[in-house]
């Protein structure tokens, strides 16, 4: 079975991961929630892996399966190590306010300690003392009762064995993935087009947005001539965010309604995906071969974000406002063949949220 035990370094990056892991909400709470996980990541910098121009040559890659396609039990689907923690401790958002910074850390922690611990029950492990000490932090941390903090932990030991049976977990090694009982089958809707009703009025680039595409292009040809990895890392950093504020503006620019105005931060994994990830081909927001579509909506999306399954299906129509952004901007000269590649690759899509979530 794949090994399951959480050291406090992969806590650590697990926190930090968390920080990306949110999508739009479908009201202010939850997006404030969002908020508060993405200032996790500001703290420290992400590490990020350069295009395949970059690789190291020792470097070995794995190549394996889609996440919809591992080969899950009926009844279970996969799921990267940060999302099963997070899944796994969804039943102790009850004793935090999960709309801050403070109560996603203190819920994240806990998950992770009683992890840990349900997992060396799992495999015949229990140390007792470990046990006690768990109960007393639990009693501290939300402010219990002896026995309901002793109730809590027993609960969470359940829940664990339910979620993450051993005689389903994955025989074959596909990385930090395991099996995880699907609790309830959601009904995927596809996105209702008819609310998304743009302006038609070009607004052209003032001033921030010449500049912004002038530090795309630099990145861009960073890439292409293999630039040193700092340099290039630190303006990588800095576009996502400021482009993300330039999206923003264009949303509200083109008069479109709240809920979709809080779908600028959507483009955040997508630029990781363009130029933090190892591709076989060069990739630039300007040039994406099709198979890359795939592979973000079908797999990198799926692993790198955590949200409510409905919420995955807003991805598509942000990144198409994202290409008429990046046209009425003057990076792109026409986005009708990205806009068709997500068209295409929207269906099915669909069809995997449903495999993975129904």
């Amino acid at each position: 079975m794949l090994s399951v035990w959480v050291t406090p370094e992969y806590g650590a990056r697990l926190l930090q991961n968390w920080g990306n892991k949110t999508v739009a909400k479908k009201n202010k709470k939850k997006i404030a929630k969002r908020r508060a996980k993405s200032n996790q990541i500001k703290s420290r910098k992400k590490k990020l892996r350069l295009v395949k121009s970059r690789r190291e040559p020792d470097v070995q890659v794995m190549y394996r399966p889609g996440i919809a396609d591992m080969g899950a039990p009926p009844g279970f689907r996969a799921i990267n190590m940060s999302q099963a923690v997070l899944e796994y401790g969804k039943p102790l958002e009850q004793y935090v306010k999960m709309d801050s910074k403070d109560g996603l850390n203190i819920s994240m922690q806990s998950a992770m300690l009683l992890w840990n611990y349900a997992n060396s029950v799992q495999r015949g492990e229990e140390d007792e003392k470990e046990g006690k000490d768990i109960i007393d932090i639990l009693k501290r941390t939300f402010k219990l009762e002896y026995s309901e903090a002793h109730d809590l932990v027993k609960r969470m030991v359940e829940r664990f064995d339910y979620l993450f049976p051993l005689d389903k977990q994955p025989k074959e090694r596909f990385g930090p993935f395991m099996f995880i009982r699907k609790e309830i089958s959601t009904i995927i809707r596809p996105f209702d087009y008819s609310t998304l009703k743009p302006s038609n009025e070009i607004i052209p680039p003032d001033e921030k947005d010449r500049e912004l595409i002038e530090r795309i292009n630099k990145l861009d040809s960073y890439v292409k001539a293999e630039a040193d990895y700092e340099e290039y890392e630190n303006l990588l950093l800095e576009l996502k965010e400021e482009c993300m504020e330039r999206f923003k503006k264009w949303l509200a620019d083109k008069r479109l309604s709240e809920e979709i105005i809080s779908l600028y931060d959507c483009i955040n994994i997508y630029f990781d995906f363009i130029y933090g990830y190892m591709h076989d081909d060069i990739a630039l927001l300007k040039s994406v071969p099709s198979i890359y579509f795939e592979e973000f909506f079908k797999d990198f999306l799926l692993r790198k974000m955590y949200v409510e399954p409905n919420e995955y299906v807003y991805w598509p129509p942000a990144l198409k406002l994202f290409y008429k952004f990046l046209h009425e901007k003057n990076y792109l000269e026409n986005p009708d063949n990205f806009i068709k590649e997500i068209d295409y690759i929207e269906f099915h899509f669909i069809e995997v949220l449903r495999k993975q979530f129904t």
